[in-house]
């Protein structure tokens, strides 16, 4: 049986896909939509659209579609005034603070909240969820964001705090990468592998999530096809330095970070 609250679920891929199952196993009645209905399994209601799934929520829906154009199109349906949309996408602080805005003007609140912990985090529902946007929207969404993420921090009460967060995140990601990756190459140079310079680093001032987990990292580049979690990295990458253009903010290592990516990369 469900909680009573049908929970409105949009974007199902390698991220969406988990969370809301996770929600369902945890008592919510689902209604989803998918560009792909294959991805909308059961026990989750098949929606034909995202108004479809608005007009079924009872008050949250959450979105998590890969890019900004995707989440303005479901924004373009969200119209029932007294909603409230949780974007969990990664787009970038202004799209983000302007959005927020057009949605108030139709009577929705928005939470802006991206994640960060990848597709594992996800399944294991221990996501770090970053959260903007007044503290009554955030105690309507807590029930779900708790089932979703093991800690939730309240960055700040407009929205877009939250996707600066996510951004900083990902150039400190990006630059930890690059950083793994070159001392290791130097490392490679006089014989020494991974296997024997990890433990230490993971013991000294270079520690990093990245060379932690460097065998995950290094998948993502060594073969990995087109779409993985190295073009979300670079996707987010694009749309700080897009932010940061659009102020005349210069920030030339994550400028650096992203074309140096892009050649180890692919």
């Amino acid at each position: 049986m469900g909680l009573g609250n049908v929970v409105g679920f949009i974007g199902l891929g390698a991220m969406g896909g988990p969370m809301a199952a996770n929600l369902a196993r945890a008592g919510f009645e689902m209604a989803g939509f998918d560009i792909d209905p294959a991805r909308v399994r059961e026990p989750l209601e098949r929606c034909q659209s995202v108004t479809q799934v608005c007009d079924r929520a009872r008050g949250v829906v959450v979105s998590i579609v890969r890019t900004l154009p995707e989440t303005e199109a479901v924004v373009a349906e969200v119209r029932r005034p007294g909603l409230l949309l949780v974007v969990m996408s990664t787009i970038n602080p202004t799209a983000m603070a302007r959005i927020a805005g057009e949605l108030a003007e139709r009577g929705v609140e928005l939470l802006d909240a991206p994640v960060s912990g990848g597709v594992a985090g996800a399944e294991a529902g221990t996501l770090a969820i970053m959260a903007a946007g007044s503290r009554s929207a955030l105690e309507r969404a807590r029930p779900v964001l708790d089932v979703l993420g093991r800690t939730v921090f309240h960055v700040g009460e407009r929205p877009g705090e939250a996707q600066a967060v996510k951004l900083a995140n990902q150039l400190m990601l990006a630059v930890n990468m690059l950083g793994a990756y070159e001392a290791l190459k130097l490392a490679r140079a006089h014989g020494l592998g991974p296997e024997r310079v990890l433990p230490v680093i993971e013991q000294s001032t270079g520690a990093s999530w990245a060379a932690a987990n460097w065998d995950t990292v290094r998948q993502w580049w060594e073969g990995a096809p087109r779409g993985g979690a190295l073009d979300i990295v670079m996707k987010d990458l694009r749309s700080l330095l897009a932010d940061a253009g659009e102020r005349y903010e210069a920030l030339p290592v994550a400028a650096l970070a992203f074309n140096l990516l892009r050649e180890v990369g692919w």
